[in-house]
């Protein structure tokens, strides 16, 4: 796989806002949200909980908001992902991090600790491809269906969700699946969706 060489010249709006905020959390905090960030960009959990972080630092008497926390995890996000890419080096992140000059001394140190411990499970082929080869949905259509006959599933009479997604895999081939959801799935999916727009919001 061609990789290309690690750089943060290029960082979304507000990346060294986020830093500052990172710059200020306890470095134990700061670890720990580092290694959460590692398990997701490998698929390991689904998400980051931002809430718990939140109210963890809250209670160190450090003065932030979630929108702030939110952004620290998406800046550590973005910068694991983007080494990942690159097969960065430990050497080569804390390059680049001093580079910049926006990282202290405290939060090089804890990046640099868990890219030790995390860095070659990222930038292993598999991982790398896990984290870049991603499908992309090109359209989804749903309709609302009764149950005819009941199984272990779906009661008789009860309504169900029967959605269709089409998605274009990476190697271009496009594939179509199909799944059905009770209402209390559907509703559970429903919040799911809605939490992620609030969490883009954020962004």
């Amino acid at each position: 796989m061609a990789t290309t060489q690690f750089s943060l010249q290029r960082v979304p709006q507000g990346f060294y806002s986020a830093v500052d905020t990172i710059n200020g959390l306890p470095q134990d905090i700061l670890a720990e949200m580092c290694q959460e960030v590692g398990l997701f960009l490998q698929y390991k959990i689904g998400s980051v909980n931002t809430a718990r972080f939140c109210e963890r630092i809250q209670q160190t008497g450090v003065d932030t908001s979630h929108h702030e926390v939110q952004s620290a995890i998406n800046a550590l996000t973005f910068l694991f992902r983007s080494a990942a890419s690159s097969q960065a080096s430990t050497s080569e992140l804390v390059q680049q991090l001093k580079v910049s000059g926006a990282w202290t001394k405290d939060s090089l140190a804890v990046v640099k600790h868990v890219w030790d411990q995390q860095g070659k499970l990222l930038t292993a082929s598999d991982s790398v491809s896990q984290v870049l080869n991603i499908g992309q949905l090109i359209d989804m259509k749903w309709r609302l269906g009764v149950a005819i006959g009941s199984d272990t599933c779906r009661n008789l009479n009860s309504p169900f969700v029967a959605m269709t997604i089409k998605i274009a895999e990476p190697s271009g081939n496009v594939i179509t699946k199909s799944f059905e959801m009770t209402v209390p799935e559907f509703q559970n999916f429903s919040k799911q969706m809605k939490d992620m727009a609030a969490m883009l919001e954020t962004v």
